[in-house]
């Protein structure tokens, strides 16, 4: 065991790692990169971290056919073949306590829902902050929070008349210095001046996402989480430039402006009202810390008995497959919970 455990190499990040190895430094930024994946900055991540780069490129990435919202619909076909009612459009205001145990929810149209046992897949430190808002419970969890919100992002969603060869399913378009665009987005709080991008051109992959000849494209720039006195209504226009200029400049997309036929985008603004995640954080809260950086709130609380969290800012973390699989481990808790008699 204290082999597996010095194995981890806790007290060092996941750049020291890759550079200890890799000296040549844009291999490095490439492989170190692969942290923007639960939000997080290379320099300040647990070097256990450095397994995201081996799954991927070990086990390969899979596509839903017809998008992301392929999976939830999937879930929901599933969900309503087993009897579950699902409410769409249901806003919750307050999960109701009583005697240290969930005892229903409140809904924005001020029903009050009973039940037993609450999963909730809002952001962790919201849960706590917001939807049990002035429980002790709450008060607790707010006196040991340290947990810090992981980066935002601005996602360009554009139709074009045109395809660029050269562009695969997944493309990155790095920055010209990381360290820089880390330092800008972590520590001072601003949108990086020279933004690495993900560009997405999924009819590659699925050609009925596009008419013939044409791309749909998904772009991702990560940015700060929300800070005071952004305003990415008055931003926004201004940095859609420089992610325009960068993929014209670097990624051999002239015309890209003329190309657009249909757009649409989302801010850390829109991701924090949307999704219900803490500042506009699009992977929960950030891995930061060389020991303990990569573990989150636990699916099962301890602390509330019949509150289960689910989600990127639960176990274990941020990304598709790991959100699922907290979804996964949530629901197994309680199962388990209900199988052992705790809620007769």
């Amino acid at each position: 065991m204290l082999k597996d455990v010095l194995s981890l190499k806790m007290g060092r990040s996941v750049a020291s790692i890759v550079r200890s190895h890799v000296p040549e430094h844009r291999v490095s930024q490439m492989m170190d990169h692969f942290t923007q994946y639960v939000g997080s900055s290379p320099y300040a991540s647990p070097a256990v971290l450095c397994s995201i780069a081996h799954m991927q490129t070990e086990e390969g990435i899979w596509y839903p056919i017809g998008g992301t919202r392929a999976v939830p619909e999937a879930l929901s076909k599933l969900a309503g073949e087993l009897g579950v009612d699902i409410r769409t459009g249901t806003d919750i205001l307050r999960i109701e306590t009583g005697g240290g145990s969930v005892s229903g929810v409140t809904t924005a149209g001020g029903e009050t829902i009973a039940c037993d046992a609450v999963v909730s897949n809002c952001d962790a430190v919201r849960t706590y902050r917001e939807l049990l808002s002035g429980t002790p419970e709450s008060t607790k969890f707010e006196k040991s929070n340290r947990y810090e919100a992981a980066c935002s992002g601005v996602v360009l969603y554009l139709g074009l008349n045109r395809r660029y060869e050269q562009l695969l399913h997944h493309n990155f378009v790095f920055s010209k210095d990381p360290e820089e665009e880390f330092d800008y987005i972590y520590k001072k709080g601003q949108p990086a001046p020279d933004p690495t991008a993900y560009v997405c051109a999924p009819a590659i992959s699925e050609p009925e996402v596009a008419p013939d000849g044409c791309e749909s494209l998904y772009i991702l720039v990560h940015t700060p989480y929300l800070r005071p006195g952004h305003d990415w209504k008055a931003m926004l226009p201004g940095y859609r430039d420089v992610i325009l200029d960068k993929l014209e400049r670097t990624a051999g997309m002239e015309g890209i402006r003329d190309a657009i036929v249909t757009e649409n985008s989302l801010t850390p603004e829109g991701i924090h009202n949307r999704y219900r995640v803490l500042n506009g954080a699009i992977y929960g809260l950030a891995s930061h810390g060389k020991f303990t950086g990569a573990f989150k709130p636990g699916n099962r609380r301890k602390d509330l008995h019949g509150l289960y969290l689910a989600g990127g800012a639960a176990h274990p973390g941020p990304g598709m497959p790991m959100v699922l699989m907290s979804g996964w481990i949530a629901a197994d808790s309680l199962d388990q919970d209900v199988t052992n008699g705790k809620f007769a």
